[in-house]
């Protein structure tokens, strides 16, 4: 673990809010934002785009996201070891400049080839300014509350429905061209700010984890004889990347992961579509997002406090249980309270997911390489991302029907259960040596 920085003598007053809650606050507003535009909302955009441009086809439509996914796949590594290195706010800065320009750009284009290329700049934008960096710099400030912290921070995405309302909403008044307009000036205004709130380990300005009391040197070593860098009393698991990289639980813990975004991804990108061919109205469809982002809510925050306090594997196993129970529901819609049943079932297995993950993560794996692993976990699992919307918008495209091909997905799903459950606790190495890992 990184030494504290802490004064020479005296204990650090604790603040009276805590800089790792502003950073949620920040967080919260950034995924919101990015999320609400840049993941769930592009379903609004699938068809106006796919018929302007791409002949009527949703499949070469999905071939862009598909593209989105392999470059996150790519670019997430490089993402995580770059957050672990360098300040996150810059990081963020940039990406979110990029991506309102890709914003911007793929408002302008009139051909496939120009959509491709435009979309491929947005994704890099918002690949930098993504959730592995807001969530690496929090899960950095907490260790006993992360789970708590990431509940909050990832109360964002659930509020992002509302977004995916008034994009639907803006479509039909101004068009589909001049709504990413809006969304690409929208990023540089909102998100860049926000941007610079953020930091990097909290020992960098005289802090521990959860605002920890920092003792003295002086009183440290004449208290106890220890040096200061083992006087954080908050506890940490303090592991080799290298170590990890060859535990089987870590790979474990990827395919998991990987397996779960293949039927996710598809899902998110075909759920207006779908739901138009279920009977459904573009505003109905819509407010039926909303109902599945709002849904999340109770899901981010059970799983932000239970994370705390029990198993996480459990409460992960349980979040992918009711993605699963919300896809058969999903499968049987034909009218709008359907449809909002299934978001508040889905939607709080979905909402429970991320803050059970990461805090499982940096409970088992901590907090030094925390970037560089959520990279590589990212970087695997957009594998499944990348091929799941294709194949289903290749199936609809032949039989102009959505309930084949997002059925083939519960399967992953079912395994993440399994999978998770057996998911054993890597081993720790001894107390004495934990300090000495890279």
């Amino acid at each position: 673990m990184d030494a504290p920085s802490a004064p020479s003598v005296g204990t650090l007053t604790p603040r009276k809010i805590f800089h790792g809650w502003w950073m949620v606050g920040s967080g919260f507003f950034l995924m919101m934002y990015t999320t609400g535009v840049g993941f769930f909302g592009f379903s609004a955009f699938v068809d106006p785009i796919a018929d302007t441009i791409a002949g009527g086809s949703r499949a070469a439509v999905a071939v862009a996201v598909s593209i989105q996914r392999a470059e996150s796949g790519l670019l997430s590594p490089i993402m995580g070891f770059l957050v672990d290195k360098v300040h996150p706010r810059y990081i963020l800065l940039v990406g979110f400049f990029i991506g309102g320009l890709g914003f911007i750009l793929v408002g302008q284009v009139q051909t496939l080839v120009q959509f491709y290329i435009a979309f491929f700049l947005l994704s890099l934008g918002l690949g930098a300014g993504s959730f592995l960096i807001v969530s690496t710099a929090v899960s950095n400030w907490f260790v006993r509350r992360r789970g708590r912290a990431l509940g909050f921070l990832f109360l964002g995405p659930a509020f992002a429905g509302f977004l995916v309302t008034g994009i639907v909403w803006l479509i039909e008044v101004v068009g589909w061209r001049d709504t990413l307009v809006v969304i690409g000036v929208g990023m540089w205004i909102i998100c860049m700010p926000l941007a610079l709130i953020m930091r990097k380990r909290p020992e960098e300005y005289g802090l521990l984890p959860d605002n920890d009391p920092v003792p003295s040197v002086d009183a440290a070593a004449a208290q106890t004889g220890a040096p200061p860098s083992s006087m954080n009393p908050t506890a940490d698991v303090v592991l080799s990347f290298g170590s990890i990289l060859r535990s089987l639980s870590y790979w474990q813990y990827v395919l998991i992961l990987g397996l779960q975004q293949a039927g996710f991804s598809a899902l998110v990108i075909y759920q207006i579509p779908a739901l138009k061919t279920f009977g459904l109205s573009a505003s109905a469809a819509g407010f039926a997002v909303l109902a599945w982002t709002l849904g999340g809510i109770p899901g981010r925050l059970g799983a932000g406090y239970l994370a705390d306090i029990i198993d996480k594997r459990f409460v992960l196993a349980g979040a992918f249980a009711l993605q699963l129970a919300g896809i058969f529901l999903f499968l049987t819609i034909s009218s709008f309270p359907q449809a909002v049943l299934y978001g508040l079932v889905h939607g709080s297995g979905w909402g429970a997911t991320t803050p059970a993950r990461l805090a499982l993560q940096g409970e088992y794996w901590g907090r030094s390489v925390f970037g560089r692993l959520m990279g590589l976990q990212m970087g695997a699992s957009a594998i499944g991302g990348i091929a799941s919307p294709i194949i289903v918008g290749w199936m609809f495209d032949r039989s102009g029907d959505y309930h084949l091909p997002l059925l083939i997905f519960l399967l992953p799903l079912a395994a993440c259960v399994v999978l998770t459950l057996v998911l054993k606790r890597p081993r720790q190495p001894e107390p004495e040596l934990a300090s000495a890992a890279p």
